[in-house]
C-alpha cells in the first residue's frame, strides 16, 4: 500500500518490486490480484498517468509506448491512450526545441543533424521532428 500511495503502478512493475520483499511468493498473486479487485492497482490508470507524466517531460511517443511496454502494460491500454498523432505531442516538441536550443534557427546542416538526433532519442517520430525542425531551418 504504501508504494501505491507514492504513484500509481503497473501490476508487473509492483510485482517486481515486491518480489525482492517477500518470502512467499505464492501470496503476493493473490494480493496484487486482491488490489486490482478493489481497484487500487489499474494498468489503464498507471497508462494513462505515465502518458501524461512522459508527455509533461518531454519525451515523444515512441519511446513512451515502448517504456509502457517494458512495464507490462497490455497493447490494448496502449492503444487506447497513447495517440502518437495528438497535438499535445507536437505543442511539447516545439517547446522543448525551444527550451534545448532556442530561438535560433540551424545555420548548418551538422548542427541540424545533432538536434534531430537529440529529438530522436526523446522518442519523437520522424515527422514530429521534420516538422519542427523545418520551420527553424529555412533552406
Amino acid at each position: 500500500m504504501d508504494l501505491l500511495a507514492r504513484r500509481e503502478h503497473s501490476r508487473q512493475e509492483l510485482l517486481q518490486k515486491l518480489q525482492r520483499r517477500v518470502e512467499k511468493p505464492a501470496l503476493l498473486e493473490e494480493s496484487l490480484d486482491s488490489l486490482v479487485m478493489d481497484n487500487l492497482l489499474s494498468d489503464e490508470r498507471f497508462c494513462e498517468a505515465f502518458i501524461r507524466s512522459r508527455m509533461n517531460n518531454g519525451y515523444g511517443p515512441i519511446r513512451v509506448k515502448s517504456e509502457l511496454k517494458m512495464r507490462g502494460v497490455s497493447e490494448q491500454w496502449v492503444a487506447k491512450y497513447l495517440d502518437p498523432q495528438a497535438e499535445g505531442w507536437l505543442e511539447r516538441l516545439s517547446e522543448l526545441t525551444q527550451r534545448k536550443f532556442g530561438s535560433d534557427a540551424t545555420q548548418d546542416l551538422k548542427s541540424f543533424a545533432k538536434r534531430q538526433r537529440f529529438l530522436q532519442q526523446r522518442g519523437y517520430t520522424y515527422e514530429q521532428i521534420n516538422w519542427v525542425l523545418r520551420r527553424n531551418h529555412p533552406e
